[in-house]
């Protein structure tokens, strides 16, 4: 429902309007077999005037109520006016404010009643054609104001949607990011915590029998748990600050598979690492993810496998393809599957994410294998 301010615009008009009329036509004389204004008249112009403060709101409804006040006012034989100019201004508003098809009845309708009621007051004449040049002139230049609003809509359209996918896809990017984060954070924190249960573990038994022992044993256990606060420093500062982002974000690659390797060997855990290759023409987005996948095997591994023995394979190819193998020969006494929870998973859509295909399959012999591979095009 309009509020009472949306009014006042019209009602404005209608006033200034219907005042001018009502003065010029006060000014007019009867000429021929015309009549001279009297109340009746005055009132039609009056209707006609007020019915401008429709304007916005029913504009078939001014064109029908103008299209009658002419019809009296001219078979009255009152003097020609102003009040005919409310005709041009209503089949206008109509053709501007709707559309072509009311346009076009609403002038058919004007020409044809005012055309019927001129011949039968004055005998046929050149009227009936200068209402229709008038009400052509009407519809058209209505028409033309009417497209020039809707291109204008459809730009606004266009914009907004552009404004809102603009917004949809930052926050689809902050989404992202903050997968990737969480990933990151579970690869190092499941990593370093699976080194610290293992190093904990062999403490707790040679402890006593053998404190040289576990005193390495507490001695990895600081090293993994200073690397993973160092890194979770990383991640933090990376959330907290905007600036330098890029270049303070750890950015981990297959140039840190032996850190990690020795890492794992300092946990006790067998671990052979062969690289053929030159591992510097991979991507770093590859690397990142080659590595990380690396690394949560290692530490299902760790947790789940019970393995002797594991090995990691690592072949690039001349076309600057990537394949990666992660092998082991465990029972699983220490769980069901390898990485039982979100690790198959971030694993997976770390390679999808970066062009590339994961499996994971138990060994005929025991164990698991975890391959990887990303062909030369990502």
């Amino acid at each position: 429902m309009a509020t009472p301010v949306s009014w006042v615009p019209d009602l404005f008009g209608a006033v200034v309007v219907t005042g001018l009329m009502l003065l010029i036509t006060s000014h007019l004389s009867s000429a021929g077999d015309r009549r001279e204004l009297d109340a009746f008249g005055y009132a039609l112009v009056v209707v006609g005037g007020a019915s401008l403060t429709l304007t916005r709101r029913a504009p078939r409804l001014i064109l029908g109520l103008v299209v009658v006040v002419l019809a009296v006012y001219l078979g009255s034989r009152y003097p020609n006016g102003p009040i005919f100019a409310l005709g041009w201004w209503a089949l206008f508003v109509v053709s501007w404010r709707t559309g072509r098809r009311s346009a076009t009845v609403g002038a058919v309708a004007l020409c044809g009643v005012l055309g019927v009621v001129s011949v039968a007051v004055d005998g046929p004449s050149v009227v009936p054609l200068v209402f229709v040049a008038w009400a052509a002139l009407a519809a058209l230049l209505g028409g033309a104001l009417r497209n020039r609003r809707s291109a204008l809509d459809e730009l606004q359209e266009r914009a907004y949607y552009l404004e809102r996918t603009r917004e949809e896809e930052a926050r689809r990017r902050i989404a992202e990011d903050r997968l990737s984060i969480a990933r990151d954070l579970h690869d190092s924190v499941a990593h370093a915590m699976a080194t610290i249960n293992v190093q904990a573990g062999a403490a707790g038994h040679v402890v006593d029998r053998r404190p040289e022992a576990a005193k390495e044993a507490l001695a990895a256990i600081q090293r993994a748990s200073g690397d993973v606060l160092d890194e979770l420093g990383v991640m933090l500062q990376l959330l907290r600050d905007d600036g330098e982002v890029a270049d303070r974000r750890p950015t981990p690659g297959l140039d840190q598979l032996p850190e990690l390797v020795d890492a794992g060997r300092a946990a006790h855990l067998a671990i052979s690492l062969q690289v053929d290759g030159p591992t510097a023409v991979v991507s770093k987005a590859v690397g990142a993810a080659a590595y990380r996948i690396v690394q949560e095997s290692l530490t299902n591994v760790a947790r789940h496998a019970s393995a002797s023995h594991t090995e990691v394979t690592v072949q690039v190819g001349a076309d600057r393809s990537l394949a990666i193998e992660v092998c082991d020969d465990g029972s699983g006494a220490n769980g069901s599957s390898p990485g039982a929870g979100v690790g198959i998973r971030g694993m997976r859509e770390r390679a999808e994410a970066t062009g590339g295909r994961l499996e994971v399959q138990r060994r005929l012999e025991g164990g698991f294998v975890v391959r990887a591979a990303w062909d030369g095009s990502t």
